[in-house]
């Protein structure tokens, strides 16, 4: 009868231990996104639908995010340097030669800000004639308008994508600035943007207006620096975002053209 005892003992324990070990067993991938600010210098959190996305895949793949959010140039250096998965970068000609992209994430409107009281008609890239616009560093915003940077217009590079971009647009330092949104409707853009900003002008009315159209529409996508062995986690999440597209865990992803 002991020894019967002892059997079953051992045998619970070398369960309990294996599927704690299993438990434990997550890939950790380190993850870099856009830290963001808001106007008393706290971080915002990501957003829900980012969130969710995360803890799906992180379900899906058995994987585990180590998140870093810092700014997006040093995210960029950090995944050139082999350190890390991007989330949230756009493709360009010149990224795919370095980077290896997933499905897309979602589709993204580079929106163009002013001040009210210096608003101007835009419609294409010429109407950026002779102006300054405020850019994230290390950001694209078409491939487009990213030829046309410092020759048609000029750019002003934020190291950050928070409150304190609207309030240089606050001050002049700059004609106009690409705020980076989903794909809405300009009115839904800019009453956020107004509702973020504490200080109003001339009492309650609204300091910031987005043009009726954005610069671009692009999608964002995970992004890793190009290495045939460490990039199938980049199929692993493709696949897992079109399972979850496929059978309603994700939303759609929403068309960008």
């Amino acid at each position: 009868m002991k020894l019967n005892y002892l059997t079953i003992l051992l045998f619970a324990l070398s369960i309990g231990s294996a599927t704690s070990v299993k438990a434990q067993a997550k890939e950790l991938v380190r993850l870099y996104t856009i830290a963001e600010f808001d106007a008393k210098g706290k971080e915002v959190p990501l957003t829900g639908p980012n969130l969710h996305l995360l803890n799906y895949l992180e379900t899906q793949l058995n994987i585990q995010f180590d998140l870093h959010r810092v700014p997006w140039k040093r995210a960029i250096e950090n995944a050139l340097n082999g350190d890390g998965m991007l989330m949230g970068m756009s493709i360009t000609k010149e990224r795919s030669e370095k980077f290896a992209f997933s499905e897309p994430i979602n589709g993204n409107g580079n929106w163009l800000v002013t001040r009210c009281d210096r608003s101007f008609k835009y419609e294409k890239l010429e109407d950026l004639r002779g102006k300054t616009i405020g850019i994230v560093s290390g950001t694209s915003v078409g491939e487009e308008f990213d030829r046309q940077a410092n020759q048609l217009f000029q750019v002003e590079h934020d190291t950050g994508a928070g409150i304190a971009r609207l309030q240089k647009l606050a001050l002049k330092r700059v004609d106009s600035l690409i705020w980076y949104g989903g794909i809405s409707n300009a009115k839904e853009i800019e009453e956020s943007i107004n509702r973020r900003y504490e200080i109003k002008q001339d009492g309650n009315a609204k300091l910031f207006c987005v043009a009726n159209k954005p610069v671009s529409i692009l999608t964002n996508h995970f992004a890793m620096k190009i290495d045939s062995d460490k990039n199938q986690i980049l199929q692993r999440i493709s696949a897992a975002i079109l399972k979850g597209r496929k059978d309603g865990s994700l939303p759609a992803l929403m068309n960008p053209n």
